[in-house]
This record gives C-alpha cells, structure tokens and sequence, in this order.
C-alpha cells in the first residue's frame, strides 16, 4: 500500500520541483533592478612619452597615485551603459640638468571621462566586464612646461572595466583607462597614453 501511495505522489514530487527550477532559472535570467552605480576609485596614474624640456632644464613625467569617482547608469539588457568619471592625480615632474637633480613639482592634474560601454553589464548576476570608449579632459593647473600657467588637453579614452559582485549591490571595480592625446611637452608635439589603472568598491542602486 505504501509504495503505491509513494508512486501516486511521484508525479506531484516531479511537478513541484520542475516548477522550483523553472523559477529560479527565471529568476537568474531577469534584469537586476539596479540600474545606477557610485564607484570609488584609488591607483595609478602611469604616464607615457615622458620626456620634455625647458630651456636649459629636462622633464620627466613621473607616475603618481590617482583616485577619484564613477558614475555608471546601465540599460535593462544588461549589455551596455554610459559613464561619467573624476579623478585627480598629483603628476610629479622631476626637473634636471648637467648640474644634477633640481628637484620635482606638481602639475595637480584633474582627469574628466565619457564614455559608452560595451559587454556584461551589472544588470546581469554574476562578474561584470565591459569595453568603452569616449572623451575626457585633462587639465592641469600648473602645466608641464611651466607651474604658472594651466594647460587642458582633449582626450579620446579607451578603457576596461571588471567587476566581481561582493553581494546584491556592492562590488568590486577594477579599471583601466587610457588616456590619447597630442602634446608638446618641449620636443615636438607627439602622441600620448597616459594609463589611470585603479580599484575601488562600486554601489548600485
């Protein structure tokens, strides 16, 4: 008698849980409703084409920590977004001569980004990576050449983000960026990268 009962309930033990399965499958496919993030940033700024002049005085760009903010706004398919950045980083300038070392001074450079993302937004469950590209502005307010004058270069920027959810709206962020412009740094006008690598814990709401 028991096994029949337990063979008459075999349908409804199946029934329940193909429909368990089917919503949390359900589940794990809809949009997450976070739409807005708040990221925090700290790390590295890396110049490249570093090397300038001045008279009788060399300049070298130095690396310099950078930190700063990042608003992203993503769409409901979880493939694409928008992001507006700021960041500061000091950017040291070692100044030299055939004399030696005649010190470093900084340029107080403040870095501004728009771009469009591209990939697996945090829409989607599970770790985030997207492809961008934009525009920005860096501006110094003490210029490469000379700490009396301020200087603003227009940027494309080209970047990378990754993220790894730490639970339902914080995540860590891992960016990269990189900064394209001209500049004459006193040797010529030359193309530039200047990479802002940083790291910080990104808030959705």
């Amino acid at each position: 008698m028991s096994k029949m009962l337990r063979l008459a309930a075999l349908p409804a033990v199946l029934a329940v849980a193909t429909a368990s399965a089917l919503a949390a499958q359900q589940m794990v496919e809809q949009p997450r409703i976070h739409a807005l993030e708040l990221t925090f940033h700290g790390g590295y700024f890396q110049p490249t084409g570093t090397s300038g002049a001045i008279g009788g005085v060399n300049l070298t760009r130095r690396p310099a920590w950078v930190g700063g903010v990042r608003f992203d706004a993503y769409a409901p398919g979880g493939r694409w977004g928008v992001e507006v950045a700021g960041s500061y980083s000091p950017e040291r300038v070692l100044q030299s001569s055939g004399s030696g070392n005649l010190g470093s001074r900084r340029t107080n450079a403040l870095i501004g980004t728009a771009k469009f993302l591209l990939g697996r937004s945090p829409r989607k469950s599970g770790i985030s990576y997207m492809i961008s590209g934009g525009l920005g502005a860096l501006h110094r307010k003490k210029s490469v050449l000379d700490s009396n004058v301020k200087s603003t270069d227009i940027t494309g920027v080209a970047g990378l983000m990754i993220r790894i959810p730490i639970d339902g709206q914080v995540g860590l962020r891992l960016d990269g960026d990189d900064l394209i412009y001209s500049a004459d740094y006193g040797t010529g006008k030359k193309m530039r990268n200047d990479f802002v690598l940083t790291a910080g814990l990104g808030i959705s709401w």
